[in-house]
């Protein structure tokens, strides 16, 4: 999925991750009464969404570079990194706009759920997928004869 990321595919995540996490986040802000959000706040998230995506081609890329280190080495690397990357990134942001108090527990942990849940995706849906394709019944080409 993201071990070959072109500019393409890395624009195409970036758009499904963006839509999919606004839409989340406009329906619970509005689920609790809020009815506005600012242009800041929509620049910060899709900030952060190229962040998450870029951490994890990182991921990938360092697991395709370092194929004997665990996975949880690699996937430490690159979630270190991108946290380190997105809470500078909050920090520049509070300097254009007042943060929430709780802005950067927000964050860590918001960035947190949705890296290591796209992290897993990435990861175990190509192995379940060579997994079911080792286990098809191979159809030879006389079968039928």
């Amino acid at each position: 999925m993201l071990t070959s990321l072109n500019p393409r595919r890395a624009a195409l995540w970036i758009c499904v991750l963006y839509t999919l996490l606004t839409v989340t986040s406009s329906t619970w802000q509005l689920l609790q009464g809020v009815e506005h959000d600012t242009n800041l706040h929509l620049l910060a998230r899709f900030a952060i969404t190229v962040v998450g995506v870029g951490s994890l081609a990182l991921f990938a890329g360092l697991r395709r570079r370092f194929r004997r280190a665990p996975a949880a080495k690699a996937a430490g690397s690159a979630y270190v990194t991108s946290i380190a990357v997105v809470l500078a990134l909050t920090w520049g942001f509070g300097k254009l706009e007042p943060l929430h108090p709780d802005a950067y527990r927000d964050i860590v942990l918001n960035f947190t759920v949705v890296w290591l849940v796209v992290a897993l995706v990435v990861t175990v849906v190509p192995s379940a997928r060579q997994r079911l394709r080792a286990r098809r019944p191979q159809v030879s080409d006389t079968a039928g004869e």
